[in-house]
């Protein structure tokens, strides 16, 4: 999440109030109000259900206790810095480790500014602080996401030395409304995904989900293989998974992934090749739609760009696009 603010640098010296390290004992309620009152216009139920459970974290006393132990190993906001002036929290910053193969990664999340205190450099010193902190405990990488419709961050991240390393979107449908594109003659063909389609299938994952970024979706694929051992155990773990092949002229084209949820979305997953036949994705979305007609949503997060019109053919809406911009970490030790 992070607020709009101006591209003008400010001394730190010049900006009223001062910044100290977060105390997660008695600001978490406080920033939860913050993060909230920045980004109510954009925050989805995801996005709510986030600051709800700061809130809660806030009162509970064992996680107060639990939390500072354990501050460095766990991908929490649990660290990080606000801004404060005459002991009112107007800016926040977020500091989240996460590691991939023995890297380590941080991300900085949650860059807010009080609608009061925007345009006087809070938020890139918030930043910036972030990011020292990060190459300190010697980051070997730093990321940060931000929608795509705050170009001012946007351009504030790149003055920073971020770059853009992917732009994807998350699309929901409802039950109803299936758009009458699904009555349309097709010559797309959608049958129950089989092992035979399981090798390419793994293959467009990686194109449309790609493991530069698994440190922090943790995709774990093995759900979705076929086999005798996988099928045993999403049964004992309760994963109840559904999955389409499309075809065209005898040629597998997409295959989609569902892993059903009590919440209050199903999860889809596309698998697809860079250049996806536009006719594929919506037969095969639209095929989905129908067979979980009953569900309250559907989510489906994908490349931006790759398969837009289709996706939106099929009768979803876009939620939300994100921009993921990385930057080095520390220097070799």
């Amino acid at each position: 999440m992070t607020a709009t603010f101006a591209l003008a640098p400010a001394s730190p010296a010049a900006i009223p109030g001062r910044m100290r390290p977060l105390n997660i004992l008695r600001d978490l309620p406080t920033v939860a109000d913050l993060i909230e009152l920045c980004f109510a216009n954009t925050l989805d139920p995801d996005g709510r259900s986030y600051i709800d459970q700061m809130r809660r974290n806030g009162r509970d006393a064992g996680f107060l206790n639990w939390a500072p132990r354990v501050i460095e190993s766990v991908s929490l906001p649990l660290s990080g810095f606000v801004w404060e002036d005459n002991g009112r929290i107007v800016g926040n910053v977020s500091l989240i480790p996460f590691s991939k193969a023995g890297m380590k990664v941080f991300l900085i999340a949650n860059v807010a500014t009080h609608p009061d205190y925007r345009r006087r450099g809070i938020a890139r010193a918030l930043t910036e602080a972030a990011m020292q902190r990060a190459r300190e405990k010697h980051a070997d990488t730093i990321w940060l996401h931000v929608r795509q419709d705050n170009p001012g961050a946007i351009a504030l991240y790149r003055d920073l030395g971020f770059y853009e390393r992917a732009r994807r979107t998350t699309w929901f449908s409802s039950p109803s409304n299936i758009t009458l594109a699904g009555n349309r003659a097709s010559t797309v063909s959608i049958r129950p995904r089989s092992s035979w389609d399981w090798p390419q299938q793994n293959r467009w994952l990686e194109v449309s989900y790609p493991s530069s970024l698994d440190w922090y979706f943790a995709h774990r694929w093995n759900v979705l293989r076929p086999g005798l051992v996988n099928g045993i155990y999403r049964f004992l773990a309760d994963i109840d998974t559904l999955q389409w092949a499309a075809y065209k002229d005898n040629r597998l084209g997409a295959v989609l992934s569902c892993q059903r949820t009590t919440g209050r979305s199903d999860q889809l997953w596309l698998a697809a090749p860079r250049r996806p036949d536009p006719e594929i994705v919506t037969a095969l979305l639209l095929h989905g739609r129908r067979a979980l007609s009953e569900r309250y949503s559907l989510s489906l997060e994908f490349p931006t760009g790759m398969a837009d019109d289709a996706i939106r053919e099929a009768g979803f809406q876009p939620q939300r696009t994100l921009v993921w911009m990385e930057t080095h970490g520390a220097q070799p030790r």
